[in-house]
């Protein structure tokens, strides 16, 4: 008899492996938590794609002849300082990385602001994205919200908009981009301790020193993170200072040998940095209360400004009410800091975060090249921000639970979430319309400067757009309409001089306002007080021979011209003013040489090509003539031969 008796099948379950709450691969939806902070800093700044060159954009890229010149300019970008492409004029900066990649834009996509417009935003919205998931990492025993709320108020909030929407500031972005890698990595080293993370995190830091570098305080702030977090040793935390130095020194070094090579001066000027040429003590109450000026930016972004230089701020002294406060306030920050700094608290951690990323940028210890500056916030901000979320941590009492959805890390704490998700709302709202005034020279000049109507750098910058709108309509035959405009740039430029009687850029400007406007008498005024107290500015000589060339006297002019290209080469006009002057002399073979050497520098200059066939005419070979009139003419429709 058969047996039908079924044997009983064992199945055997497969163990459950716990998943280890807090890692990106395992906790559910974090993938949406990287989108949506790529997605927030994207979306706000969407409405910058169609921006113009602005402030710094013409002397970092618009006019920056090495720029220009695309991949083949690379070469001379790592051995030259920042700004050697704006006429060989020479700094105390190096900051190649953001340069190799404006040269290869350029490349790419020659003028054309739009195209490094939106590389600033995706760059910008990639580090927000590795901010999330740099702190998710790092506060993996906090609830989720924490690290999410902290990336999304640094994505949303105003204060970023200068950075984001000023092409030149891709040195902040590109130094923060490498500085979250590098401590994605270095939590990796904690984790795990494999080396290949640490060496992998040291170059990456490397990396961001050359885009800007500023960032050398993470030597200090990184081992801090280990102890606080992964409660790293004093022997680990001294090998990640190491790894992070080497490459700093390296930078320095080759910063040091680069700018050596140049005749950079180290002397600040008063209207970058007010407090210069002040005693310690006012420097230091006055560094102070800016400390507490941009701490009231961070939480109330009420006004924004692109320029704060001499003299819209004050000078103050230790008893200065301002200075008193901030002083409180700041004192009472490190108390925080130092009492918690036992029990290793977020909130600890953000403060000394904030102060020590600050404080190279804070003209307390040394003055820096500005005195203040809302782009200087772009990492310390970050700070600012995990305190102000611990706190909000603290008092709603989050717990470092691992919710199944989105909706439930919301429903015990409607009201916190209520209140964050509105300030996220005004954040946003104030940065896109921030952002918005960032698309050209007149629109932001003309809105900042009435909320910085003492700053002889705003009353200079906005005097320029004004003259540059002058000029355009020059070009479009509305004469009697381009005076008007150009009166309304020499109030602003003379404004300028009465709030800094030195000024020397303005005083250079108005006498080539009142040139434009007819008055060669006032002109030749401001160029002589300019060329008093630098006499051997190329720009201000060529324009004062420009005055001597319509007054007759030639010998002048080609002397004034002649000096202002042997002080800088490189210059364009004084070059073609050079040519028009041999060729009135009869001189033309000089004059092809000084038109050739124009051509050379600047291959779409338009005025020197339909010269050149002038000259050529002149020396009776128009068949030499004939295809610069044909050049200028494919350059300038205006330039059309008669």
């Amino acid at each position: 008899m058969k047996n039908n008796t079924r044997k009983k099948v064992t199945q055997v379950k497969k163990p459950i492996i716990e998943k280890k709450q807090g890692t990106i691969s395992t906790f559910p939806h974090m993938r949406w938590g990287v989108i949506l902070s790529f997605a927030v800093g994207f979306i706000i700044y969407s409405n910058t794609f169609n921006h113009g060159w602005v402030l710094d954009d013409y002397g970092v890229l618009a006019d920056n002849w090495v720029i220009k010149e695309g991949t083949s300019g690379i070469p001379t970008i790592l051995n030259t300082t920042y700004r050697y492409g704006i006429n060989h004029l020479t700094d105390n900066l190096y900051r190649p990385l953001s340069q190799v990649m404006f040269a290869i834009e350029w490349e790419i996509s020659p003028d054309n602001p739009g195209f490094h417009h939106i590389i600033n935003v995706v760059f910008y919205a990639l580090c927000c994205a590795l901010l999330f998931v740099f702190l998710y990492r790092l506060l993996k025993n906090h609830h989720p919200w924490v690290p999410l709320l902290i990336t999304l108020l640094y994505a949303a909030h105003p204060i970023h908009s200068e950075v984001v929407a000023n092409i030149k500031s891709r040195d902040e972005i590109m130094s923060l981009f490498f500085i979250l890698i590098s401590g994605i990595l270095l939590i990796r080293y904690f984790e795990s301790n494999k080396l290949i993370s640490l060496i992998c995190a040291s170059l990456s830091f490397g990396l961001s020193m050359f885009s800007k570098e500023g960032g050398v305080t993470l030597v200090l702030v990184f081992p801090i993170m280990g102890w606080f977090f992964y409660h790293i040793n004093l022997k680990k935390a001294s090998m990640v200072m190491i790894s992070l130095l080497v490459p700093a020194l390296i930078y320095i070094v080759i910063r040091r040998n680069i700018v050596s090579a140049y005749s950079t001066s180290d002397v600040i000027s008063i209207v970058d940095n007010y407090m210069v040429g002040s005693g310690y003590v006012q420097q230091f109450s006055t560094a102070i209360m800016l400390m507490g000026k941009y701490l009231l930016l961070l939480f109330v972004p009420y006004q924004l400004v692109c320029d704060y230089s001499y003299s819209q701020l004050p000078l103050v002294g230790p008893g200065n009410p301002y200075f008193l406060l901030s002083f409180a306030i700041h004192a009472f920050l490190l108390f925080i800091a130092i009492r918690e700094l036992r029990k290793k608290t977020l909130l600890s951690f953000g403060i000394l975060f904030y102060l020590l990323t600050m404080s190279l940028y804070s003209n307390i210890v040394l003055l820096i090249g500005t005195s203040f500056g809302e782009r200087l916030l772009f990492l310390p901000s970050l700070g600012f921000f995990m305190a102000v979320v611990a706190f909000v941590e603290r008092i709603a009492k989050l717990k470092p639970a691992a919710p199944k959805n989105l909706i439930s890390w919301l429903a015990p704490h409607k009201g916190y979430a209520l209140v964050m998700i509105i300030i996220l709302v005004l954040y946003s709202s104030k940065t896109v319309v921030r952002a918005a005034e960032w698309e050209s020279q007149i629109i932001l000049f003309g809105a900042d400067i009435k909320r910085s109507p003492n700053s002889a750098h705003m009353r200079l910058y906005y005097g320029l757009a004004l003259r540059d709108k002058a000029l355009d309509l020059k070009d479009e035959n509305k004469q009697e309409e381009s005076n008007l405009w150009m009166k309304k740039a020499l109030k602003e430029f003379e404004k300028g001089i009465e709030i800094y009687p030195e000024y020397t850029e303005c005083m250079d400007q108005a006498g080539m306002a009142h040139y434009r406007l007819g008055n060669s008498e006032k002109a030749m005024y401001y160029y002589e007080e300019t060329l008093k107290r630098i006499p051997d500015r190329p720009v201000t000589l060529s324009n004062m021979g420009t005055l001597y060339f319509e007054k007759g006297d030639y010998e002048k002019a080609l002397e004034l011209y002649e000096k202002s290209v042997t002080l800088d080469k490189r210059y364009t006009d004084g070059w073609f003013n050079l040519g028009s002057t041999y060729g009135t002399l009869g001189q033309y073979e000089k004059a092809i040489t000084a038109y050739e050497t124009c051509i050379e520098l600047d291959e779409k200059y338009a005025k020197a090509y339909y010269f050149m066939g002038m000259t050529y005419d002149n020396m009776k070979q128009p068949e030499k003539a004939k295809p610069y009139y044909e050049k200028a003419a494919q350059l300038d429709s205006k330039m059309k031969r008669d």
